[in-house]
């Protein structure tokens, strides 16, 4: 039924396009009736999938948690052919530049989401799909309500959980290993999401006696479900004789997924051609650093002949300088600070610092066991709120972790990292993205490669323009990052294409590319969790520098780098294709 009347709404709107369409109203009368199909199709997508829903602040259908069964899967499918047939009707020649983005980026996530159902089948493999931890998180506290009307969202949103994780644990078939294991280290850690937090949010409301009873018995029902859930997966694995599958998907499939994640024109294979090369320049560029400096550290040492050997003493010595385990919070909150009045002074973006806050916190448990650090943004649709920059907590690590994880993180490249994440990476653009794209549909469909690709070209661009006075510590901290992301194509394609074996990928990242040991374990953990997304950033990064150049010819004596960020900026997370396209026309 739920697919009808979507139907139903989109014929109302179509029969629009052809109606009073003289010559000169044919483009204004299409993109208006554009525009009205995309707020549809956009409300029947968060109803058909709720979690969306709540993750991008939509404000509609919270309390709808969908049962993964096949009843789902087949309707999902059905949902996306339906209106993939509505939008072949409407004629893409009339539309503007602009609605034309937005009609190739729906088309890109329809087809995507049937492949994904249908074709990679992800739900029969990954088990760590299955959590509701993160939604429950951001329905609690996200300020989209009172607290006594999210707490009574949440008690409706937890009424099944126990059917949706018998229903997942149906799904599964031959699973792989590496996933069993990420998703019993995340339901673990998002059991802290119903903890003594909650507890004190349920105390301060205004609940009746009835309302938290029925929320507790919720709550209760759900923490049973997810640990029956980790123990089955316990289980699993402990199973001497479980048939897992290979975490490896092939070229085919990984031809296929590069292709609706990445949105390029590029192949696999040509993007791991051009990390080749790209990684042979890198070397040579932080070879000349390195040189720069070897009297500074090894006075009254001969400079060894090998160049990798010269880079990776003095990448020692620079490694050594870094933070404690309980004070690198404080040392990256402070960089933050450094780093936005930086942008400023060199005239790099039109950025409001005070008005975007930007806090620097803890990862929450349940998003630990995949990286250090990340980004969580303000949802989409939710224009208040504060944009997260994640730090993983280093005093939890076994001391010869942390250890190894702050010479990654040292005084030079936690800057880096700093500057990929926070500022001006992907919480600036992801406060860009609410605060000054025109249309929501780039930012609740995001383009991977643009979004990576965009706090990979910051990192270059913030140092060429004086960051660290070109040091040469801040350029081999620079060199290591850029190596980091020919490297994450490499390891990439090489793991799920070529079958390289552990130790192959493991030698390279630590004796090419200088990793550390704790930052090799987890880039290999990923590159077995994760298939393409890795290509993101060195496919987004150099497709951005490349328009960079591109219209900086174009403008000639007008050029000015903060007007290409700006402009750049105001498409949302739209493929940077689509982005040339107009900024170049």
């Amino acid at each position: 039924m739920r697919n009808i009347i979507s139907s139903s709404f989109v014929l109302l709107l179509l029969l629009s396009f052809g109606c009073n369409s003289s010559p000169t109203n044919d483009s204004s009368n299409a993109d208006q009736s554009f525009a009205s199909f995309e707020n549809t199709f956009l409300d029947a997508y968060w109803k058909q999938y709720p979690s969306g829903s709540i993750y991008n602040g939509y404000g509609k259908y919270y309390d709808k948690l969908v049962i993964p069964d096949s009843a789902a899967f087949a309707g999902n499918v059905s949902f996306s052919n339906n209106w993939m047939d509505s939008l072949k009707k409407i004629d893409y020649t009339q539309l503007n530049e602009n609605n034309k983005i937005s009609f190739n980026i729906i088309n890109n996530q329809l087809e995507s989401d049937i492949w994904y159902t249908s074709v990679f089948k992800v739900q029969e493999w990954d088990a760590s799909t299955y959590n509701i931890s993160g939604l429950c998180d951001y329905i609690i506290n996200q300020p989209y309500a009172s607290l006594d009307e999210r707490l009574k969202i949440l008690s409706r949103f937890l009424q099944h959980t126990d059917e949706y994780y018998k229903a997942g644990l149906h799904n599964l078939n031959k699973p792989t290993k590496e996933h069993i294991e990420l998703a019993i280290i995340q339901n673990k850690g998002g059991l802290d999401v119903f903890g003594a937090a909650l507890a004190d949010s349920i105390k301060s409301s205004h609940l009746s006696n009835e309302e938290r009873s029925a929320l507790q018995q919720n709550i209760d029902k759900t923490v049973n479900a997810m640990n029956g859930f980790i123990d089955s997966l316990k289980a699993i694995v402990a199973n001497k004789n479980y048939v897992f599958r290979d975490f490896r998907i092939g070229k085919k499939l990984f031809a296929e997924k590069f292709k609706f994640d990445l949105a390029t024109d590029l192949t696999p294979e040509q993007t791991y051609e051009k990390a080749i090369e790209a990684s042979k320049f890198y070397r040579q560029k932080m070879f000349v650093a390195a040189d720069t400096v070897w009297s500074k550290y090894y006075p009254n040492q001969t400079k060894p002949k090998d160049s990798s050997q010269l880079i990776q003493l003095v990448l020692n010595k620079i490694q050594l300088q870094h933070a404690t385990p309980a004070g690198f919070f404080n040392s990256v909150d402070s960089q933050v600070t450094a780093i936005k009045k930086f942008i400023l002074e060199k005239n790099l973006f039109d950025f409001d610092t005070n008005a975007a806050p930007i806090k620097v916190r803890y990862m929450p448990v349940y998003a630990r066991g995949v990286t250090t650090a990340s980004a969580e943004f303000i949802p989409p649709y939710q224009k208040q709120g504060t944009t997260y920059y994640n730090i993983d907590d280093l005093t939890l690590y076994p001391p010869e972790k942390a250890e190894s994880a702050l010479r990654e993180d040292n005084y030079y490249g936690s800057q880096i990292l700093t500057m990929h994440e926070a500022v001006p990476g992907h919480c600036m653009q992801g406060i860009y993205n609410n605060k000054k794209s025109s249309d929501v549909l780039r930012s609740v469909f995001q383009n991977g490669a643009m979004i990576e690709g965009w706090a990979v070209y910051v990192e270059s661009m913030m140092v060429d323009n004086g960051w660290g006075n070109h040091s040469p510590e801040i350029e081999l901290a620079l060199g290591t990052a850029m190596l980091r992301v020919t490297a994450n194509v490499i390891i990439d394609y090489e793991i799920q294409c070529l079958n390289k074996s552990e130790k192959e990928i493991v030698d390279f990242l630590n004796k090419e590319c200088f990793q550390t040991m704790a930052q090799v374990q987890e880039k290999y953990h990923r590159a077995t969790v994760s298939q393409v997304q890795l290509c993101s950033y060195f496919t987004g990064s150099t497709a951005i520098e490349t328009l960079r150049d591109e219209y900086k010819k174009k403008m000639g004596d007008k050029y000015s780098l903060k007007d290409f960020h700006e402009k750049f900026l105001s498409f949302g997370s739209s493929p940077v294709k689509y982005i040339r396209e107009r900024m170049l026309q």
